[in-house]
């Protein structure tokens, strides 16, 4: 453990050297494993055997991980899973098992061998790709004494009489666990001497590579004073050849000197200039004097100076001029020399440059977001008016090239400069909300490229969305108000239906009596008008019943299940068999493919099914045989369900009014119930995430349609 702590202090130093970190967990493993073992009579054996087994493993397997990086080989995570496994397994199997001391003793020194063996081989050919290394060369040597030590202990005690009992740290044992402990120690010591030989090996190299960089450098410095010794005899020809003009005046501006692109250039022969003043062929009366004005303001000599020539066809062309004042022997000015380029080319280029700068300034502005382009230091380099007048400024020109980290606080700007880093880094966009005071902002930062595809510009665009947050936070606060109304109005129908059953029974019990103490005296209409009250309170419990009903359809519905379909269509037809036998209804169903499954409440679903048959059944045609087709097919993410009649249709206009609580298009004479039976169904398909809706024409039939959500 000691050289554990070693270990990891030297690799936290070497810059977090992987190797040095592997070796000190194995290093730590290895001495916690043996202090468990040691201590087996104070500790439970699951935890003593098993867990001084599994470090004593992992230690082998840290070992021999470190050793494969050494040599530069790749690690295998799997193999080593699958070592630990096999060990643990036979650990287990001999502590409750065989409970045999020898055995786990065996088998942790004979499985560790083949992997201390591969280490020292592994070790050993990098020392044949690194000759001279006294590291690896010990590192070797440990490796393989450590195996051959594990596999005389393996061999002795399986050949020796059963171990029952924990054997005292003595004699072998004893000594074995010095050897381990001064391994560790070594492989210390052989790691240190590694990294110095690389080190050493490192320097040397990097001595010789100075030399001959230094070397290469006075060879150059050499050839390049013969170079210009050669260019000073080649000068008038390369300046009659060059492209741009060279040329030299005198202090009164008598042109001394001019290469003969002139000819080209500006069409002026060389004999016809040479002693004229220069001034002549300037395009401006004033622009000698202002480019003498600018060598004065510059400290002698300006660069890319732009001005304007006279062609000696009478054109004024633009050009630029890097120039300088000359001096004499005794170091007074002797006049102005310099060279004259045509940038023609370069000012339409300018020109295209700034009208697309313009439109694409107006683009900007244009756009209701708040838009900028920088680079990843801050400096801006275009804004459209909304971002500058968010930034308080009163035109963008103003805010362009300042630097955008100024305008935050510190801690506010280090944390976007470092988002902005992360974009220009892994070229991906980023999108957040912010909120700047009152201001709800969503933004997007979008990497922009450089001309070798590296990203080095970012583009932000920023959306204003206080409007919609606030309208979107309105609409959550009556969503809430209509939920809690919803469940309100919910609670009070289930309490008013639950309780007004009560009465009704009492005023049909007292009706009942009433009929049958003084039913003798009744005549006719009496008898009627009791008929009359006993149906009104039948129906009106009836309507009671079907009110509470469909307040328990969200109050007491069961959990939302993958179900299929089949079963729970059937449940229902087997509720209506008598129905359905009696009024002479042929039902159809799919029976080719599987049904489909859905996520469903399966009672649920046995009276949304039940409730459309049973109408469709109610509601049949007299003058011909009544038909009923129920079909599927998948929808996306739904399964779209159709139970169709012949029956005697409905009236488009009565389509939305029919999904209504207690809303009937017939007298109760005519069909009886309480007209509550769609509006149950269209509770329970919105309580399943669905649509229900109906299509009719009178006379023909109808189809009730409605989807569910499909279950995977």
């Amino acid at each position: 453990m000691a050289a554990g702590l070693v270990f990891a202090g030297y690799g936290l130093a070497r810059y977090r050297d992987r190797r040095w970190g592997a070796f000190s967990a194995s290093a730590f493993c290895y001495g916690i494993g043996l202090l468990l073992l040691i201590h087996m009579g104070a500790l439970s054996p699951a935890v003593s055997v098993l867990g001084g087994n599994l470090l004593l493993s992992v230690a082998a397997v840290a070992l021999h991980a470190c050793c494969l990086q050494l040599a530069e080989r790749p690690v295998r995570p799997v193999a080593y899973l699958a070592f630990v496994l096999l060990y643990m397994a036979g650990e287990t199997y001999f502590l409750f098992g065989e409970d045999s001391i020898g055995g786990r003793i065996v088998l942790a020194s004979l499985m560790r061998v083949p992997l201390f063996l591969h280490a020292a081989l592994t070790v050993h050919r990098r020392r044949w790709a690194e000759p001279g290394r006294l590291g690896l060369t010990l590192l070797q040597a440990v490796l393989g004494g450590w195996a051959v030590i594990l596999l005389v202990r393996g061999l002795a005690v399986a050949g020796g009489d059963p171990i029952h009992e924990f054997v005292a740290i003595k004699g072998f044992l004893a000594f074995y666990y010095i050897l381990a402990g001064l391994a560790y120690v070594v492989i210390l010591i052989a790691l240190m001497l590694v990294d110095s030989e690389r080190l050493t090996g490192l320097l040397g190299q990097e001595v010789s590579r100075q030399a001959e960089a230094l070397e290469t450098q006075i060879a150059r410095q050499l050839e390049a004073q013969a170079e210009l010794r050669r260019s000073e005899a080649d000068l008038r020809a390369i300046l009659d050849n060059m492209p741009d003009i060279f040329y030299r005046t005198d202090n009164e501006g008598r042109l001394l000197m001019i290469s003969r692109s002139v000819e080209t250039l500006l069409g002026y022969p060389v004999d016809e200039v040479l002693g004229h003043d220069a001034a002549f062929y300037h395009g401006a009366p004033d622009s000698r004097t202002n480019l003498i004005a600018a060598l004065e303001a510059g400290g002698g000599s300006v660069l890319d100076y732009e001005l304007r020539m006279r062609h000696k066809d009478g054109r004024v062309v633009w050009a630029s001029t890097s120039s300088r004042f000359y001096y004499d022997a005794d170091g007074r000015r002797a006049g102005t020399e310099g060279v004259v380029r045509l940038i023609e080319e370069r000012k339409r280029i300018e020109i295209y440059i700034r009208e697309n700068q313009a439109l694409i300034q107006a683009m900007l502005d244009a756009s209701s977001d708040a838009i900028m382009l920088f680079r990843p230091d801050g400096t801006l380099l275009a804004v459209n008016e909304v971002m500058a007048e968010r930034f308080g400024h009163r035109s963008a020109a103003e805010l362009t090239g300042s630097c955008l980290w100024d305008m935050f606080p510190p801690e506010v700007a280090k944390a976007r400069e470092i988002t902005v880093g992360r974009v220009v880094e892994t070229g991906e966009a980023i999108h957040y909300l912010d909120r700047r005071g009152e201001l709800y902002l969503d933004n997007s930062i979008y990497p922009v490229p450089g001309p070798d595809g590296v990203p080095d510009k970012v583009a932000v665009y920023s959306r204003d969305i206080t409007a919609q947050t606030l309208a979107e936070a309105k609409v959550k606060t009556y969503l809430a108000e209509l939920e809690r109304s919803n469940a309100e109005l919910e609670q009070f129908a289930y309490v008013a239906s639950h309780d007004l059953r009560e009465p009704l029974r009492m005023i049909s019990s007292y009706l009942s009596l009433l009929e049958r103490r003084f039913g003798s005296r009744l005549e006719g209409d009496g008898l009627e008008f009791l008929a009359f009250a006993r149906d009104g309170a039948k129906r009106m419990d009836k309507l009671v019943l079907d009110l509470l009903e469909f307040s328990r359809i969200e109050r007491k519905g069961a959990p939302i299940v993958a179900m299929e379909i089949d079963p729970a269509l059937r449940q229902a037809l087997r509720h209506l068999e008598l129905t359905i036998a009696e009024s002479g209804t042929e039902v159809t169903i799919p029976h080719d493919g599987d049904a489909p499954w859905v996520m469903g409440d399966p009672d649920q679903i046995i009276r949304l099914f039940q409730n459309l048959v049973g109408n469709a059944v109610k509601y049949r045609a007299l003058d011909r045989a009544p038909r009923i087709s129920v079909t599927w097919r998948r929808e996306g993410a739904e399964w779209e369900f159709t139970v169709a009649d012949n029956g005697i249709g409905i009236e488009s206009q009565y389509f939305e009014r029919i999904f209504r609580i207690f809303q009937r298009l017939h007298t109760a004479e005519r069909y009886e119930g309480t007209g509550i039976g769609l509006a149950i169904c269209k509770k329970i398909v919105e309580r399943h995430g669905g649509r229900i809706w109906v299509d009719s024409v009178p006379g023909e039939g109808t189809s009730f349609r409605f989807t569910l959500p499909a279950a995977g």
